[in-house]
């Protein structure tokens, strides 16, 4: 990705589903993200289905979470489907919703059964 925003700079479209792949890279979503954040922040689609797909990160899904609400605050969406998605990632659901507990984005009107169930299915 860096190597194409290097050659092609602004020619390179950041849509929704770039950034979906980005945040969902297990290996390296962090970085991915990190890397269209630096370079190319204001044009950045920071949607639902993006933060679903980030929250849902198996392996960085925390990271990835923390550093959209480090770099777009108050922009990023949070919603009972951003917090099903967060339920249910069994590997770290539990630390994505401990920092979206933790930032005071997590309240009572998002945790609905299907929330619950999610979580407890998952662990």
């Amino acid at each position: 990705m860096a190597l194409l925003l290097d050659r092609l700079g602004d020619e390179v479209p950041i849509t929704e589903e770039v950034v979906k792949a980005a945040v969902g890279n297990e290996g390296n979503g962090q970085e991915a993200m990190a890397l269209l954040l630096d370079r190319r922040g204001d044009e950045v689609p920071v949607t639902e289905e993006v933060v679903k797909a980030a929250v849902g990160n198996y392996w960085n899904g925390k990271q990835v979470m923390a550093l959209f609400l480090d770099r777009q605050g108050d922009e990023v969406p949070v919603t009972e489907e951003v917090v099903k998605a967060a339920a249910g990632n069994g590997r770290n659901g539990k630390e994505v919703m401990s920092l979206l507990l933790d930032r005071s984005l997590l309240t009572r009107s998002f945790i609905s059964n299907a929330v619950l169930r999610i979580a407890a299915a998952c662990g």
